[in-house]
């Protein structure tokens, strides 16, 4: 992209240089539309990767990850490697609040606060037993794009990080 960009500026640069030199000022007339032409790709590929790294800004870091489903958005916070998606965001997906009463009901392993964070939120097992259990119409749908989408990629993450890797002789 940077060669691209130096070569459309090279080619600018000695149309801009041969056009003033051949008619003076009106040659300058001349080369601007030239330079519209040769900069309106990299000025919206730039606009492009500006906004691509907002929304991956707006939408978390490294240890946050999102997806979204429909209107709503759920954040997904990894802790030692596995996927805990936050109570909250799962909650208004389906149209419910959630409640320090649901949190202190819950099982620890299952509904615990995520380190470093106020928010609460749901392992694997949490996530799966409290939507099969749910009778919102669009649970299972929730359920199998959480589970293709966070859970899968993340336990083969985690299978091919504790394979041992073999020497070869």
């Amino acid at each position: 992209m940077l060669i691209e960009l130096a070569a459309r500026i090279a080619l600018g640069s000695v149309v801009t240089w041969f056009l003033y030199h051949k008619s003076g000022a009106t040659g300058l007339i001349f080369a601007a539309p030239l330079w519209g032409v040769l900069l309106a790709k990299p000025i919206l590929e730039l606009m492009s990767a500006l906004v691509r790294g907002a929304k991956r800004s707006a939408w978390g870091g490294r240890d946050t990850d999102a997806i979204a489903f429909g209107i709503h958005r759920l954040r997904i916070r990894y802790v030692a490697g596995y996927p805990w998606v936050v109570d909250e965001d799962l909650l208004a997906a389906l149209g419910e609040a959630s409640s320090d009463a649901l949190r202190r009901r819950a099982d620890p392993a299952n509904c615990a606060q995520l380190p470093d964070s106020a928010l609460w939120g749901l392992s694997e097992r949490g996530v799966v037993n409290y939507l099969s259990s749910s009778r919102h119409p669009d649970a299972n749908k929730l359920r199998l794009l959480i589970e293709h989408q966070v859970f899968l990629p993340a336990r083969s993450k985690r299978e091919r990080e504790m394979k041992p890797q073999r020497r070869t002789r």
